[in-house]
């Protein structure tokens, strides 16, 4: 079932990556949703990767749509900024604090 906001629409992350549409990810109205592409290297040789997930702020849990995926030089990346009545699932879902 996908993931719906209190039957309002909510911002949402469409992100693709060489025109192929990875995620649809959104959080609701109390949270953060991040969409980044990393380098890390060392003395010039590294690696490129995409990872989209955020914080929901009522329950306190992270979430993940995706996570280290693997980018190439010339890779395309697009992130549309859509309000949505529901999103993908994400693929990990966790609280720093299982107690909280």
């Amino acid at each position: 079932m996908p993931l719906t906001y209190n039957h309002f629409p909510m911002r949402a992350f469409e992100v693709s990556v060489n025109g192929e549409k990875l995620c649809l990810a959104g959080i609701g109205g109390d949270g953060v949703l991040t969409t980044i592409v990393n380098w890390a290297g060392r003395q010039g040789e590294g690696s490129f990767f995409l990872e989209v997930g955020g914080l929901i702020s009522q329950t306190k849990e992270h979430v993940h749509w995706i996570s280290q995926k693997p980018l190439s030089v010339g890779d395309n990346i697009q992130v549309k900024i859509i309000e949505t009545d529901a999103t993908d699932n994400p693929i990990k879902k966790y609280r720093l604090d299982p107690t909280s």
